[in-house]
């Protein structure tokens, strides 16, 4: 049923001779095409470098850093105490 619904192809067309295919002429980077690519890459890299700042810290932060320190160092010494005299002797 199918084939009667469907259209006849025309099998006498014929397409005119097309020319032979010409080989493709092959393009060479010249060198200031590569000294420019390299450069461009180069660029590229270094723009994308990270960035790292030698901080330094100033006396007053150092002084502050070492006073924490000493409190922190204090706190666990009197929380160490506080856990030895509540435990029960034997």
């Amino acid at each position: 049923m199918n084939t009667s619904l469907s259209a006849q192809v025309d099998q006498t067309h014929h397409h005119p001779p097309s020319s032979p295919v010409r080989a493709a002429t092959v393009r060479r980077v010249s060198l200031p095409d590569r000294v420019a690519l390299h450069v461009g890459l180069a660029l590229i890299t270094w723009s994308r470098r990270p960035h790292t700042v030698d901080v330094r810290p100033n006396t007053v932060d150092l002084y502050a850093r070492n006073e924490q320190a000493r409190e922190r160092a204090e706190r666990e010494r009197e929380w160490q105490r506080a856990t030895f005299l509540t435990q029960p002797r034997r």
